[in-house]
Parts: C-alpha cells; structure tokens; sequence
C-alpha cells in the first residue's frame, strides 16, 4: 500500500561523484538514511532538528562552487522556506557561498564545537544573526555558554 501521506520533517539527497559534486554533512544526525545508488544516499531530518549541508560542484572549467547552508526541519503546516532541494518542510536558518564566508561559518563551528556545545542546539536566531552579518561584511558575533543558556532558558519559559 502507498503512503500518501506528505514528508514529515525535510529529506535530501547527499550526492557524492569525486571530484565534479560532493554533498555532505558537516553536522546533524539524520533519522534515516539509505543508499540510493553508488553515488546518493537519501537522508531525512524529523522536525525540529537542525543541520549543515556543504555542497561543492566543480564544472568542465574548472570553476568550483562551495556553499554551505544550517537547515532546520519543520513540521508539514508551519512557515517555512520551499528549497529545491529539499523535499518536505524547511526552515533555512543560513546560506552562504564563496570560499570565505564558507570558511568564516566552518571557523564558528569548530568554535562552538570547542567549547562543548553541540551546533545543532545552537539558538536559530543566532545562526541567522551571523547569515546576516557575513552578508554585510560585518564583524562575526560570538555564540558562548552564556548565550546559550539564556537560548535554553528562553526556550522553556515559553
């Protein structure tokens, strides 16, 4: 019997031919995945859950393009953002393009990771906050402990 129902949460495929397309996770736990064929494997994120994709395409030039983007999965109903290349609900939280911002985004990850916390739990507003201010060739905010207990406290006092 078919499941008509729609996606719950955001599914993607990670494609991966070396050299010319390479998706992949920089974090995020996927509630599924499964192999499609040697080069894709179809990964879904239940709502509420937040992820980065890196993408890197090189073309017949030689030109390379690598972006990254911090993805939260969304319940079927609520706002969200239609992107091509997810199927179902999803919230996108940041996106950019180029070697330095990419870099600039990769640096507050591993920062983030360094101090243990986990970017998956990171405040959206603050992942949204440093799209922003990478976009105006601003100064890089800092997300700390501190900012992320009052995240963790706001959350549940509301």
């Amino acid at each position: 019997m078919n499941d008509l129902r729609p996606p719950i949460g955001a599914q993607l495929d990670l494609v991966w031919i070396e050299t010319r397309i390479e998706h992949w996770l920089r974090f995020g736990t996927p509630e599924t995945s499964v192999r499609i064929d040697r080069h894709r494997r179809r990964v879904s994120f239940a709502p509420g859950d937040v992820f980065a994709l890196m993408r890197w395409l090189a073309s017949d030039t030689g030109a390379v393009t690598v972006s990254i983007d911090i993805v939260r999965a969304m319940p079927p109903g609520e706002p969200c953002a239609v992107l091509p290349w997810i199927t179902g609900a999803a919230d996108r939280l940041l996106r950019q393009t180029g070697d330095g911002p990419v870099r600039a985004v990769l640096d507050t990850i591993t920062r983030i990771e360094r101090q243990g916390l986990d970017p998956r739990a990171v405040c959206p507003d603050y992942w949204r906050d440093l799209d922003a201010r990478l976009r105006a060739r601003r100064p890089v905010p800092l997300y700390g402990r501190a900012r992320h207990e009052a995240w963790l406290w706001r959350r549940t006092a509301s």
